[in-house]
């Protein structure tokens, strides 16, 4: 398809920190990328075991095959809706700075509500990647622009609409990001039944103020500003391959690149959701 962004769709990402584009992939594409995901879902357990939730860096996995993923990278409806929705600096990244985001194989669990970057460095390593102070960073177009595509039906994305321009938090904001530490959101103990785990992380969820469900078909495309609340929350039954990149930019290149030490050390493989 085209995407036909309009001048109300551009204010609507600015305001909101989110967009969706439905259905911007064609069914052959979504068959492709299917295929690849297979193959990288795969390789992910082979390497991290049944709870692994990404396979990233994929330019260094060539045998899940990556011609989908280069198609996806210059499919024209993308690139002129990110061009017209960001700006024609703005473009989808390539293979290398591409995951695949999967579901459990055993049991359900979710990421901890988090602003991306800000919730996980320590106060040293934070004031050493934003040495500009949070807010100018954050706050940037530019930067932290990041894509979910999903390829099947995919309803793991919680997001706070609004918290992209509002970077600090309300009270009601953090009692809720704090109900439950990374012990609860994996259930490490196994004190609850799947069930009651996944009704746990649905009131986890559903219950930070503001909070939607960022709910993708297959082909959906949700554009959104890592910076802004979200989380994601992942049941075994329910199969996810979605693709996870971003809207890169220059200066996004240039900040990566700088902190990529930081980066090594401390962000951990559940940035992203």
């Amino acid at each position: 398809m085209r995407a036909s962004i309009s001048a109300a769709d551009s204010a609507f990402y600015r305001e909101q920190g989110y967009f969706i584009f439905r259905q911007i992939l064609p069914a052959s594409l979504i068959t492709d990328l299917r295929r690849t995901a297979t193959k990288a879902l795969e390789l992910a357990r082979k390497l991290n075991g049944p709870q692994a939730q990404r396979l990233q860096g994929l330019d260094q996995h060539a045998e899940i095959g990556l011609a989908p993923l280069e198609a996806f990278m210059k499919l024209p409806a993308l690139v002129e809706g990110v061009h017209a929705l960001l700006s024609p600096r703005h473009r989808i990244a390539a293979p290398g700075n591409m995951s695949f985001l999967f579901e459990p194989a055993e049991q359900c669990w979710a990421t901890e509500w988090h602003r991306d970057w800000r919730d996980h460095l320590s106060p040293a390593h934070f004031a050493e990647a934003f040495d500009g102070g949070w807010e100018p960073i954050a706050s940037d177009p530019n930067l932290f622009n990041q894509i979910n595509c999903a390829l099947y039906d995919d309803p793991c994305t919680w997001f706070v609409p609004g918290t992209n321009r509002r970077l600090d938090d309300t009270p009601g904001e953090a009692a809720a990001a704090k109900r439950a530490g990374r012990a609860d959101v994996e259930n490490k103990d196994h004190r609850r039944t799947e069930a009651e785990q996944e009704i746990f992380l649905n009131n986890y969820c559903g219950e930070m103020p503001g909070a939607i469900s960022l709910r993708l078909q297959a082909g959906d495309l949700a554009l959104y500003r890592s910076v802004a609340w979200h989380t994601g929350s992942y049941v075994p039954y329910r199969r996810r391959a979605t693709l996870h990149c971003s809207a890169s930019t220059p200066e996004y290149e240039k900040f990566w690149k700088r902190t990529a030490g930081i980066v090594e050390r401390k962000l951990p493989a559940s940035v992203g959701s």
